[in-house]
This record gives structure tokens, sequence and C-alpha cells, in this order.
């Protein structure tokens, strides 16, 4: 009975000829009273909303019931009674905020500035990290720590919390400077990098579930442990957000003296759901076209002006559908995007299918893009220049946009591993947002999957079986007897100390004691070849090396196959070494690839390209060139030869071989090139940190404008990045 009363208010709500708000509005009244469905009730008072213009008159009783309901910030300012003004005047959050608490945020920030320490469970749409704002607004503390798991939600939250930066030092990189107060907004790895940190008074962990493993390799999950291990032991007081927890493991409320809240059943935006049944059983070849037919119904339906993100399980797949989407021939070119078409196809290569794209307002996003390109297209779709957006879930697993409608083409998350219930409600809880789209719709190709919702553990607390022996080397003090006995065989060895497995975890301690094993073995005969320190080592010596990652570290695997030989990364390295520009890279990368196999694409040549630099060349590489570089001196020191030292060298791979800065630039969102640009403009030296390079740029703006090889398209990208630096 109810579910037929529930399913005629949407059905009146939802056609356009319907007048008798009046009668409808009374009946939901009358059914709140009863107070047996008050979630339900809430989910028709959100679509309610979406016709808040036509309602006439009666849209006072809808204000009244948004009231009880707790939906403060949607009560209309202007018609507000003696009572809502006094309410919302309660409920409001600090006055630079400017933003009113609905019930259950105003709970959660109270808790918080009385001291508490609280995890929270709640979807996308609760408004979770307006409650940081709000803590942050109060000016109550001098140190806070802010963890994310992308750089892309750093800069996110960077430009969110950048109005406070009169009274906070908004600090992303782990070697900035500190001042008298200071909000740090860092990865797991970065926190744990950092020497600043050293006095803090409230710290917030987003994604907190990023704390339960994955898998068994799962190094995020290790150094995120690491990180929350190590501010719990400088500040007690936090707040852990994420979406649909059941909740956390036997103890940890109790040994974190927390409150787990769990509110997944509190919405601010209602949402739709639309199922399509894909019958194939076969692989994705046979299942896209099924998928496609679907889909390209769907955009015909809601239109291609609609705020729309698409869900892929991978870049490849992303940027072929993007193609896909683009031969409909129904989207009309966007005249506004052309500068950054433009741009992408004279810096990256001219037959780029996203360049084109662009200038239909389709683009994708993933993890490979670089950041300033990938932050810049959330940018313009928040903005609704791109309409259509083909995303992995490294967008949808933290980053907010103003999506409506949210289609989930895959419904594995990677290869044929099926998306479990968490990871689609994360997924689709993206959809709608407020005070934009009240009513988001999520169209799903395939199945709903029906897993329960887990349970979070944090091992690092725990130290249950989760718990990685690498994770539990780096506590190896604080382990009880069967932790001390899961990490004996570290522990007891005498290859390597403790001290350097520590210092370079995130590379697997078996790798490491497995190649000082061999290393201990051929170390005379490897002798010459290492006993170097140039950053520019030579050919035999970059051999060797390249060498050595591919036999010892697997870098083969990493970066999706992005190098497959030992010659293959050294000629890579090489021109890294000699600055070979990304356009010559992935015009030299097409040519040979399509020599033997001519339906290779120029987009599969800059997949390529993008993943050696991001993964390997800013990352992996020299992380495992400096756990090298100590193995080699240890063990030629132990049988007195004269070891080399390698750090030069992997610093400045780490940084393309060209200045810090232009690293640190591309997180601001100035790309990589056009930083190259301006550094003529602003007398750069060697030793100049984050804070010194920025107030150079804002010193030499005018030259920099003035400089006739930065376009105006440069140049406007920069005075962007200018307002957040």
């Amino acid at each position: 009975m109810i579910n037929e009363i529930l399913s005629n208010f949407k059905m009146n709500i939802t056609d356009p000829e319907f007048k008798n708000w009046e009668a409808l509005v009374f009946d939901l009244i009358n059914l709140y009273n009863t107070h047996t469905i008050d979630d339900d009730i809430r989910d028709i008072v959100l679509r309610l909303l979406e016709r808040r213009d036509d309602l006439g008159k009666t849209v006072f009783l809808l204000d009244q019931l948004v009231g009880e309901l707790g939906l403060y910030p949607y009560l209309n300012r202007e018609s507000l009674d003696f009572r809502d003004k006094i309410r919302q005047g309660l409920f409001s959050a600090p006055e630079s905020v400017n933003k009113t608490f609905h019930i259950k945020q105003a709970e959660i920030f109270h808790k918080l500035m009385s001291g508490q320490s609280v995890v929270l469970s709640a979807p996308t749409s609760f408004g979770k990290s307006l409650i940081i704002e709000a803590v942050i607004a109060t000016l109550a503390h001098t140190n806070i720590v802010i963890v994310v798991p992308t750089i892309a939600l750093i800069d996110e939250l960077k430009k969110k919390f950048h109005k406070y930066s009169e009274h906070y030092k908004i600090i992303t990189q782990s070697n900035q400077k500190t001042s008298s107060k200071n909000l740090f907004i860092y990865t797991q790895e970065r926190v744990i990098e950092s020497k600043s940190i050293i006095n803090v008074d409230f710290f917030v962990i987003d994604e907190f579930y990023k704390l339960a493993p994955s898998n068994h390799n799962d190094y995020r999950c290790d150094r995120l442990n690491l990180a929350f291990h190590k501010l719990l032991k400088l500040c007690k007081k936090f707040y852990m957000l994420g979406p649909n927890i059941e909740g956390l493991s036997d103890g940890i409320e109790h040994n974190l003296d927390c409150n787990f809240i769990k509110y997944d059943y509190f919405k601010t935006v209602s949402t739709n759901e639309f199922y399509f049944e894909i019958g194939s059983k076969g692989a994705d070849l046979e299942k896209d076209l099924e998928r496609d037919k679907h889909l390209f119904f769907i955009l015909s339906d809601i239109g291609t002006t609609q705020q729309t993100v698409i869900f892929c399980k991978s870049p490849n797949r992303a940027s072929k559908l993007v193609s896909k989407i683009i031969s409909l021939g129904t989207i009309q070119k966007k005249e506004d995007n052309t500068n950054l078409s433009n741009w992408l196809r004279d810096t990256y290569h001219k037959d780029w299918n996203l360049a084109s794209a662009i200038e239909y307002g389709v683009a994708c996003h993933h993890a490979k893009l670089p950041r300033s390109l990938g932050s810049l297209i959330v940018e313009m779709f928040n903005d609704s220049k791109i309409n259509i957006l083909v995303c992995t879930s490294t967008l949808i697993e933290g980053v907010n946009t103003n999506a409506r409608n949210i289609i989930i083409y895959d419904d594995c998350l990677t290869r044929n591993s099926k998306l479990d219930s968490f990871t689609f409600n994360n997924i689709s809880g993206r959809s709608g947002r407020m005070f934009e789209h009240y009513v988001g719709n999520v169209y799903i190709l395939g199945e709903k999957p029906q897993q329960d919702l887990p349970l979070i553990d944090i091992p690092i607390i725990t130290q249950s079986e989760k718990a990685s022996e690498s994770m539990l080397l780096q506590i190896s003090d604080e382990l009880d007897d069967v932790g001390k006995k899961k990490i004996s065989r570290y522990t007891d060895q005498k290859i390597l100390p403790i001290s350097l497995l520590n210092k370079h975890q995130g590379i697997p301690p078996d790798r490491l004691l497995a190649f000082a094993e061999v290393f201990t073995d051929k170390c005379g005969k490897w002798h010459r070849l290492m006993n170097w320190s140039s950053a520019y080592p030579k050919k035999i010596q970059l051999n060797h090396l390249s060498l050595l990652m591919k036999d010892y570290f697997n870098v083969m695997s990493m970066g999706s196959g992005c190098v497959y030989s030992a010659k293959h990364l050294n000629n890579r390295l090489r021109d890294i070494m000699n600055q070979k520009s990304d356009k010559d890279m992935i015009q030299s990368e097409y040519d040979f690839r399509v020599s033997d196999n001519a339906n290779y694409t120029v987009d599969e040549a800059i997949q390529v390209i993008f993943d050696f630099k991001r993964n390997l060349v800013s990352y992996n590489l020299p992380k495992i060139i400096f756990a090298i570089n100590d193995i080699q001196k240890l063990i030629f020191e132990r049988f007195s030869y004269s070891p080399g030292d390698f750090t030069s060298f992997a610093v400045q791979l780490e940084s393309f071989f060209e200045p810090p800065a232009l690293t640190f630039l591309e997180e601001f969102g100035i790309p990589f090139q056009v930083s190259k640009k301006i550094l003529k403009n602003i007398n750069l030296n060697e030793q100049d940190d984050v804070d010194e390079v920025i107030r150079k740029i804002k010193a030499n703006i005018i030259s920099i404008k003035t400089d006739s090889s930065v376009s105006s398209f440069e140049y406007e990208i920069v005075q962007k990045a200018m307002l957040y630096m």
C-alpha cells in the first residue's frame, strides 16, 4: 500500500501537466505525521523541490516539510517564518562559510568541535566536506592535516579552502616551509615524507575506507595506514569520512576512542535508477554491441547538453567510447573550446581524439592524463563547457562534479572484476548535486550488484591478518608476539638492516632482500658498472641499471606495460635525459608501433607515453633507483669497494631533467610545457622553493603576458592558476 502511494507521488511530480499541488503536499504532510517512512518522505520532498517554481503558494507548505525533515539549506530564505528564521540561524555554519547545515551535518560539526573524534559513513550528496570547511572556518586549530587519496583532490580542496589563506598557510608540497598556522592538504605519501608535520591539532582522512586493503599488495593502503599511524601519534582528534560503510571491525571504535556514525539513509538529492539488460555472456567486444545500442538510446533521450558522466573500466575504453559518441553526429561544436583543442593538437598530436572531442563538449578523464589537463577538464565540465565526460573510477572516487546523469557503461571495475555494491554506490552517488540537481539519474548497463556493504578494518591498529608484513615492519617495536613472529624472517636476517627495508616501504621487502643477495654474489663483477655518481650515466652504466630494474624490480609490469625490455627502458630514459618533447616521443612511439600493426592508433601511443612519464619516470623508477643506490652503497662498502651515488640521477629523473618547479606548477594547474616558457621570465634559481617560485611568477606576470612565446590561451591558464596560489 505504502509503495503504491509513494509511486503515485513520484508519477504526479514528474507529470508536466500536473496542477493539484496543494492536495499533494497536504497528503504528503499527513503521511509524514505518521513518522513511519521519513526517508521515503525526504525522497519525495527532494523531487518536489525540482518543481518548486510550479507550486505557487503551496511552496510555503513544502518549506514547512523541508524544515521538519532537517533539510535547512533548502529553505527559501525570502519566505521564512519566525520559527524557521530561528532554526536556520541555529544551524548556520560559521559566518565565513556562508552556508546552512542540514540537521545531520550540524550534529557531526558540534561533535567535532566538542573534541570528539568521528568516523562518518554518509552518501556522496551528504556534504561531508562542508563540515571540514566549517571546522577550518572556526580558526580554532593551529595545524590541520587533511589526507586525500589523489592529487586531483588536493587541487580541488586547495581551491575550495583558498579563502582561508589569510589565516592559514595552505601547504600541498611535502617540502614547503610552514607558517604560524598551517593547513596541510596531502596524499598519504606526502604525510609520510613530510618533516614539517610536528604539531597537529586536528586531522582528516577522506575516503577512509581505503585504510582497508583491497588485495595482498595494496601498498597505497599500507601508506595510508602508516600516515594515519603517524598522525595519531601527534593528535587524537580526527574526522574520517567516506560513503557506504557498514561499520568498523570489532574493537576499533574503543581503541581509537571515536564514534562511528552511519547516515547512509540521509540523502540530500534523490536518484532515479534505470536498468538495461546485457544479454550477451561473451567478451567485451560482443557485449559492447548491446552497450552501445543502450548508450546511444540514453543519450538521444536525455540529450547531449545535460551534464553526464559515463563510467568505463579503463582509459583505453574511455578513449574509444569518446570516439563512438562523436561519431553519432548529433552533437554541435562549441566554439569556446577551440583554443584548448588547438593547444592539445600543437602540444601532443594533431590527431588526438581528445582534442577533437573537446570541440564538441565531450572529453575523457583518467589517471594517465597530465594532472593540469585533468584538472582543466573537470573545471570545464563543472562550467558546462564540457557536457559529456567519459571517465574511469579515478575521477568518480572523490572529485566532485555537477553531473545530473551517471551512466555505468561497464559493470566491471577492472577487466572482469565485477563492481561490488560499495563501488556501485560510490559511482551512482555522484549523480545530482545540492542546489543544482535535486534529482539525479543513474543508468546501469547490466546488473546492479547485490553484495553486502563492507566492514572496514584498520590493520595498523588491529594488527589483523590483513596487515601486510611491509606495514608491520614499520611498527616492529609496537607488535605483539604474533606480529613479531609474522615478520621474524625479516628481523632475523643479516643481509639488510630493517631501517633500509622500512626506508623503501612500497617496494616489497622480499624483492629488496632477493636483490641484495644477488648483489652480494656479484659485487665484484658489477662494481665497474655501478661505481658512478653523475646525473648523466654512460650508456653501459644506464644499460646495466635498466637491466637491474627489469630483472629484480619488475618494472615491465608497471605503467600498463609501457616498456617491454631493458633496452627499451634504456632508450626511453635517454629520451627523458635529452628532454625530448612529449610530441616527439608520441610520434616516435606511433611510427614504431604502426609499422607492425596498421590498427595501432595515435591515442594508444599517447597513453603509452603518458603512462611512462607519470607512472614510471615521476614515481616508480626514482623510488627503485633510490633503493638500488642504498643497497649498492651498503654492500660495496661491506666488501671495501668504493660505492657509486645515483642520488643526483634519481632526483633529476623525477623532475624529467628539468627544474623541479615545473613539476609542482603542474599541480597548480599550469601544464609542463607552459611552465617551461614562463620560467625564463622569472630568473629561477635551482634552490628556489615552491613559495619563492610562486612569488616570482606573481612579480613577473607582466613580462609573462608580453612574452611572444606565451599564447593568450596559455596566459589565461597562468592567470587562473594564480587565483589559488
